[in-house]
């Protein structure tokens, strides 16, 4: 189908990220229409703010020693700041919606409102032991496929452990009950970092928001990760399949935010029996 997924030397060869997973949950065919290439996946003006703040983020951290208490000063202040703003205008060219937003400035003024809030009461807390590594791990193979996992973790942290920030409207918290019964993000890093908890930091909303969440991870978790994943590969390997299943039960199947409305649910033209 593409570099991730592709059949070689007798086998298929699969890569996954959490994000694709919850791509695939979305919807099947939306999944398969990104891709394939069909479709082009659009870059949101909320993404692309929450990016600028991850990107700052890391600047400032990545260079502290392992284990090190990070110091309040002016400058680590100002070169927060000074990053998100060069990584704002970087990434504002590249917003295709402005659906959350009405401007950069906009951007800019929350950006900072939430960095200064991640500053005064998540940054003291941390000792950052490795920013921003990957991992790319094989979850399991068979004589039919080779499986693999790879991922980011914001942060490994000497005495938080596995760290992730988050920049939305919304306190994602208050659904923390969703996290723990099916966010793939912590089930993937735990099985993939061998961690048995992930905490989540939320600076949220427009008035400089702080939450935090832990979510435990184990055994009964990787298990279904692992089957999970292996439906997922089977499904891309029948390459005869035109169209996979559809779903429309959720805010994402409308014309604001799906990339292939118009092809989808939002055309006209009559139905094929594309798998047929």
């Amino acid at each position: 189908m593409n570099r991730e997924h592709y059949f070689e030397d007798g086998r298929w060869h699969h890569t996954w990220h959490q994000s694709d997973l919850k791509t695939l949950d979305m919807c099947p065919e939306r999944a398969r229409l990104m891709w394939s290439g069909a479709v082009q996946d659009v870059e949101g003006d909320a993404a692309v703010l929450g990016t600028a703040c991850h990107n700052a983020v890391e600047q400032l951290i990545k260079p502290l020693y392992p284990g090190a208490t990070p110091v309040h000063t002016e400058g680590s202040h100002f070169e927060l700041h000074e990053a998100f703003g060069h990584h704002l205008d970087d990434l504002v060219p590249t917003i295709t919606h402005w659906n959350s937003y009405k401007s950069k400035a906009d951007l800019f003024k929350l950006g900072t409102i939430k960095l200064d809030s991640w500053y005064e009461q998540v940054y003291p807390l941390l000792r950052p032991v490795e920013v921003e590594v990957g991992f790319d791990k094989v979850l399991f193979e068979d004589d039919e496929r080779v499986v693999r996992m790879t991922g980011r973790p914001d942060l490994i942290d000497d005495g938080l452990g596995l760290v992730d920030w988050k920049f939305p409207k919304r306190d994602y918290t208050r659904e923390k009950w969703q996290y723990e019964r099916w966010d793939p993000q912590s089930t993937t890093y735990c099985w993939a970092l061998g961690f048995t908890e992930m905490t989540f930091y939320v600076m949220y909303g427009a008035d400089g928001g702080v939450a935090s969440m832990t979510i435990e991870r184990g055994e009964q978790d990787f298990q279904f990760l692992r089957r999970k994943v292996e439906a997922a590969s089977r499904l891309v390997e029948q390459s005869s399949l035109k169209v996979w299943p559809l779903n429309d039960a959720g805010w994402w199947c409308s014309e604001k935010w799906a990339p292939c409305w118009s092809v989808c649910k939002g055309s006209t033209a009559a139905s094929e029996d594309a798998n047929g």
